[in-house]
């Protein structure tokens, strides 16, 4: 009896040993179990609005404020966790004036690789995290000075919102009648000798000129641009022969393909140069623009001429009163020309092309306005020789040194109806894709 009794109180023991084992268990798997996912709570981004920033006193562009509140806020949502950061395509304005206006923006957004709580419902992320190509319409109201704003985010899938129309620069040059170079044309430089080809290196002419008078780019084997002509009826490189203050400008003139050469001297008492551009208008009519004497941001230039195919060049003189750097310079015919001395500053205003024209071969120039439209000034303004198919003319403007509208390589595109004597704004040339998705 005794026995029975010693053995009930073990089993009951061992009972709840395994109920407890069991219990331990179960709480062992649920420690190390994997949770499940929680899904992120969707918020309009609105419920963030408004938000306010103070921007700085250089900020005075619709655009650049935008630029200044955007950075700020998205600032604000990567310190919660939100967001890894944003990368900013283009800001451009829509409407309103000073007080209250709309501007789109396009940007991308990193995702964090951490779960998200929150999702702002951004859109479809890359494999690498990045939503790219998000586009809102930002409404921004003046407060009081340097304080705006942002009260309302519309969004839309309009990556091209805003924008004039845009060309690729393949698009650009078939439109405006550029005839791409021959790819059989071709020079090199080797051996310190120069030589040009017609028929795509299969032949090479070789060019008797001195490898110390040839233009070149630095310490590498190419010409600088603008001191050639290579076609298949004119050849003619620009040479500068050092001699102590002055240089002597020479070209070489081929008419054959490289079997017979022409040297011919345009001047010897001229400083050495900074900028040389040669160009043909017709088989008789030529340009060779040169500058020189730099001092600072000014220097002297002068603009000779050839009608006999360049056997012989002429002093046509200058722009009167100019002595800024020259960008650029060429004619479209022997009488229709245009110089481009880059950018011109007025006291607290954006800086604007600084262009001029003449249609009487150089003896007489004139200003030729280019009317960069509102929300592109400050940004583009080097003009580029033009173009021209009978009257109407494409002009290109490109940025200048602080130019930083999409990386700087994007250029506004100009028309004219008038030989070049007017200009209206017809859109944007995009050389790298910036502006396409």
């Amino acid at each position: 009896m005794k026995k029975v009794k010693l053995q009930f109180p073990i089993i009951i023991l061992l009972c709840i040993a395994i109920i407890i084992a069991f219990e331990l268990t179960n709480n062992d798997d649920e420690k190390w179990s994997t949770p499940e996912p929680v899904e992120p709570v969707k918020l309009d981004i609105n419920h963030k609005l408004p938000y306010t920033v103070q921007v700085q006193e250089s900020d005075q562009t619709p655009d650049i404020i935008a630029y200044r509140i955007m950075f700020d806020f998205m600032k604000s949502l990567e310190s919660e966790g939100t967001t890894d950061g944003a990368s900013f395509t283009r800001f451009t304005k829509l409407s309103g004036d000073e007080n209250s206006f709309v501007v789109a923006v396009v940007f991308n957004v990193y995702l964090p690789e951490r779960e998200q709580i929150i999702d702002y419902e951004w859109g479809e992320a890359q494999e690498n995290g990045v939503v790219p190509n998000i586009v809102w319409k930002l409404t921004i109201n003046k407060v009081e000075n340097l304080t705006y704003t942002l009260s309302n985010i519309e969004r839309t899938s309009d990556t091209q919102i805003g924008l004039p129309p845009v060309d690729s620069l393949e698009e650009y040059r078939k439109n405006a009648g550029i005839e791409e170079p021959s790819d059989n044309i071709h020079y090199e430089i080797k051996d310190e000798t120069l030589r040009v080809t017609y028929d795509n290196r299969q032949n090479w002419k070789v060019v008797p000129v001195e490898f110390t008078d040839l233009m070149l780019e630095g310490y590498s084997s190419n010409l600088v641009d603008g001191t050639c002509v290579i076609t298949p009826k004119k050849t003619a490189f620009v040479l500068e022969e050092y001699a102590g203050y002055d240089s002597k400008l020479r070209v070489m003139i081929s008419e054959d393909q490289g079997e017979s050469w022409n040297d011919v001297l345009v001047s010897d008492q001229l400083p050495a140069s900074r900028l040389l551009k040669i160009g043909f208008t017709s088989e008789q009519d030529g340009y060779l623009i040169y500058t020189g004497d730099k001092t600072m941001s000014s220097e002297a230039h002068i603009i000779f001429k050839t009608n006999d195919g360049g056997g012989s060049w002429y002093d046509v003189g200058s722009v009167d009163g100019t002595y800024r750097l020259v960008t650029d310079g060429g004619f479209i015919d022997d009488q229709l020309g245009f110089m481009s001395f880059g950018e011109l500053r007025y006291e607290s205003q954006p800086p604007v092309p600084h262009f001029y024209r003449t249609g009487d071969g150089g003896l007489n120039w004139e200003r030729a306005l280019i009317p960069i439209p509102e929300e592109y000034l400050g940004y583009f303004t080097i003009a580029e020789i033009p173009t021209f198919q009978g009257t109407e003319g494409t002009l290109l403007v490109k940025q200048g040194p602080d130019g930083d509208y999409l990386g700087g390589k994007v250029l506004a595109k100009f028309h004219s109806q008038d030989q070049g004597k007017t200009w209206s704004f017809a859109g944007l040339v995009d050389p790298d894709g910036v502006l396409r998705p």
